[in-house]
């Protein structure tokens, strides 16, 4: 006789229920549901600052504020694909820097409007 514990049937059930509401979805597979969303690419505009590590936050502060335009939780930084940042000598010893990226919400966030924004 074989007996199961309350936590193995219920892992059992909710892993079964889990497969068979995905077909549900149209056009979405398992998988899809762990994809992040991402928006354009977007640029912040030239920083200063008076050493590097001044201007690179100043421009991904910038980067940020444009992000988070295109909605609630686009503007982190730490969750932008394709990340970079430039940076060049400028004038009176200041150093300049641009920051680029695609904001994504983070992981298992779903844009506002419901949709993917692959724009």
């Amino acid at each position: 006789m074989v007996t199961f514990t309350r936590s193995i049937v219920a892992t059992v059930v909710l892993t079964a229920l889990a497969v068979s509401v995905a077909p549900i979805v149209p056009g979405m597979t398992t998988s899809a549901f762990a994809e992040k969303f991402c928006g354009p690419d977007t640029q912040s505009g030239e920083a200063s600052g008076k050493t590097e590590t001044e201007a690179t936050d100043a421009a991904t502060a910038w980067w940020s504020s444009r992000a988070g335009s295109l909605g609630k939780g686009y503007e982190f930084w730490d969750e932008a694909k394709d990340k970079n940042v430039s940076c060049h000598p400028g004038p009176f010893g200041t150093v300049k820097c641009k920051a680029s990226g695609k904001p994504c919400l983070r992981e298992g966030l779903l844009p506002d409007d419901g949709k993917r924004q692959d724009l």
